[in-house]
């Protein structure tokens, strides 16, 4: 057998094994001199609640406080950030405060004898892995994201994808705050209550520098009395082969002006927002209405505000940046977000211009697609068709310019380049129906079964899935609508919340409420009537949804290499993991995933199984990837039914009982004649 193949089946082997531990339950009464608390390893691909203390017992690894504490195994390819949550279960009595502590990683055991070889040839030594950890904040979830008038269906989801209550009330874990603020504002104590649990995210960021080989991190945790409840180490092999960056393109907008208004001042916060996203892999995408705004965010349009320290530096200065994409500029830039530039006029175009004389040129990488967002969810407005009437009588600059906008309509019908159509219309075959119009279609938001959602009361698999949907459709970009949507101010919106306090963040006019809904960032300072709950922090703060939506991002890139070298063996991977998405989907079903052959954690290792070349992966190469990936698809998945279809297959099927009863019934009275006529 081809040795990948074997590597495969034991890849999958140890994936199931572990998914398969089920410890006894944590719910059990603590004997006398039992720790106050137990903690387990769990992967990143669980949200786990207070209350769901049993799933942590069954899906973790339990990590002692003795001298050897416990090990967490971890692998990842250069430029990939994996990550491992810390949960602890707390006995009878509650714990007040919990103290985490890591020491940095160290290579392998040559490691000091490899970085002085490196400093007497003169070069720079290679960068170790990073962590980071944070404490995960919870929030409760009473009432379910709905509509008024029917109540199973929301913004994220149909009635029959809907989440069960059971599944997703609670608290639900979803902002994080960095382990060096203090989280009192924010989470009064105690840090774990009695019996239920709470958990520390660790994200484990591996450069594209770094050496492949292994590495070693210590870390503890103790309770505020300073009893250590476990001692463990982070046992990471890095592989050889390098991720791509941002594999498939994701863009999230948000309004500069909030964090101004919340956190009382952008220049720090709105930086460090665009590097936060950046480290995720995304985009973001401004409001971006003159040339002011676009000499604000010069750094970041030219990708300079990426830039890495200098190798070995100790010291970082404030604003540095450390993480993936080093230096890359956006691939995708806005000009006038959701219309706020009106109709194209003598102002709005001499805006258009300055702001294309002033957009820089990218530092590295190619030149992003540039358009202008000239109207949101109004296919009935004449706006996009007029911008691209007067930018075409405009200088060759201005001509270049995409002219896009958000509507379901038929694509060809559409006076666009770029249309943004809704994840509940968009189709697999969008893609392809798009180019023959000459447009491109990209989709945006989410909704349950055909992708997942950015809804807190969902499962946050579904943000992983996305990337998997992306890179075997052949979607080319992804939108968010928003990423900070503090102050509920749409038409039919209730006003500011207090992120850290209230879910439903989302009323509008057409009786919707969501939970979570465009609010994938915490804001790590408030002013104002929520200043009492502020966490300190000058900039935002990532959420645990955020985390699940890098995860899909970097899948789709280990797609793309594992389908570099065994296209077909990973097109059985995908379809095992994902059996139904788009179109695919019936709507009348949860989502695919949730239920699949094969998990997405068990199905990232299939694919990290079929990996073994270390040379880079050319961006051109993933477009051609997934293009070919996205024509296996079609041909081996069915479209689910249409509602119409489903209806005729309904009536014909009833139609059919009635036929085969009737004849039945004739069969019994021609039975019955027989018989008398042989006794008469």
């Amino acid at each position: 057998m081809d040795a990948r193949l074997i590597g495969l089946a034991a890849a999958l082997a140890v994936a199931r094994a572990v998914a398969a531990v089920t410890p006894a339950s944590a719910a059990e009464p603590a004997a006398p001199g039992a720790p106050t608390a137990r903690v387990f390893a769990v992967d990143d691909g669980v949200r786990l609640r207070r209350g769901d203390t049993a799933r942590a017992v069954a899906l973790g690894r339990e990590i002692g406080a003795g001298a050897g504490g416990g090990d967490i195994p971890l692998s990842a390819l250069r430029g990939e950030t994996v990550a491992v949550q810390l949960v602890v279960v707390a006995a009878q009595a509650p714990v007040d405060r919990l103290t985490l502590s890591l020491s940095p990683f160290l290579e392998g055991a040559h490691a000091a004898g490899a970085a002085d070889h490196d400093r007497m040839a003169g070069q720079p030594s290679a960068e170790p892995p990073r962590l980071s950890a944070f404490r995960a904040h919870y929030l409760t979830v009473a009432a379910r994201s709905r509509n008024d008038r029917r109540p199973a269906e929301s913004l994220g989801w149909s009635a029959g994808a809907r989440p069960r209550d059971g599944d997703m009330q609670g608290q639900v874990p979803d902002a994080l705050i960095p382990i060096d603020l203090d989280p009192g504002t924010v989470m009064p104590g105690p840090a774990v209550p009695a019996r239920q649990s709470s958990l520390f995210w660790i994200d484990v960021e591996v450069p594209a520098e770094a050496r492949a080989g292994g590495y070693r991190a210590s870390g503890s945790l103790s309770t505020g009395e300073g009893m250590v409840l476990c001692r463990f180490q982070i046992q990471l092999q890095v592989l050889a082969a390098l991720l791509p960056y941002r594999a498939t393109s994701v863009f999230i907008f948000y309004e500069s002006d909030r964090l101004q208004s919340r956190l009382g001042s952008r220049a720090v916060a709105e930086p460090q927002l665009w590097q936060l996203l950046h480290a995720h892999h995304i985009d973001a995408l401004p409001p971006l209405a003159d040339a002011r705004d676009l000499a604000r965010l010069h750094d970041a349009l030219d990708g300079s505000l990426f830039r890495a320290p200098r190798p070995g530096a100790s010291d970082l200065p404030r604003g540095a940046y450390q993480g993936p994409g080093a230096g890359v500029a956006p691939g995708v830039v806005a000009l006038g977000a959701y219309g706020i530039l009106g109709p194209p006029g003598r102002a709005s175009l001499a805006a258009v211009e300055q702001m294309l004389a002033g957009l820089p040129a990218p530092a590295t990488g190619d030149a992003p697609d540039v358009f202008l967002y000239a109207i949101d969810e109004s296919c009935a407005s004449p706006l996009a068709g007029d911008w691209q009437r007067a930018l075409a009588a405009r200088p060759a600059s201005a001509r270049r310019l995409l002219v896009g906008q958000t509507c379901n309509d038929p694509i060809d019908q559409q006076p666009v380049d770029v249309a943004l159509v809704s994840a509940d219309s968009f189709t697999r075959a969008l893609p392809g129906l798009a180019r023959a119009a000459g447009r491109r279609a990209w989709i945006y938001n989410g909704f349950l079964p055909r992708t997942g959602t950015l809804l807190l009361d969902a499962d946050p698999r579904g943000l992983t899935a996305n990337g998997w949907i992306a890179a075997v459709m052949g979607i080319e970009r992804w939108f968010y609508w928003e990423s900070i949507f503090w102050d509920d101010d749409n038409r039919g919106g209730r006003g500011a919340i207090d992120p850290f306090t209230t879910a439903e963040n989302f009323h509008n006019a057409d009786g919707d409420a969501a939970l979570g809904d465009g609010l994938l960032l915490y804001p790590g300072r408030q002013t104002g009537r929520f200043a009492a709950r502020s966490p300190g922090a000058d900039g935002v703060l990532p959420s645990i949804r955020l985390k699940f939506l890098r995860r899909g991002i970097q899948d789709a890139g280990l797609i793309a290499l594992a389908a570099r070298e065994r296209p077909a063996e990973t097109a059985t991977i995908i379809a095992q993991v994902l059996p139904a998405a788009l179109d695919e989907a019936r709507l009348d079903r949860p989502a695919s995933w949730e239920s699949a052959p094969l998990g997405l954690a068990e199905g990232r290792a299939a694919l990290r199984a079929l990996i073994t070349r270390p040379d880079p992966i050319a961006p051109a190469d993933i477009v051609s990837i997934f293009d070919d990936l996205a024509a296996r698809r079609r041909s081996a998945v069915p479209l689910a039914p249409t509602l119409h279809q489903a209806r005729v297959r309904r009536l014909l099927a009833i139609a059919g009982s009635g036929i085969a009863i009737a004849f039945a019934l004739l069969l019994a009275r021609r039975a019955r004649a027989r018989r008398r006529a042989r006794s008469a």
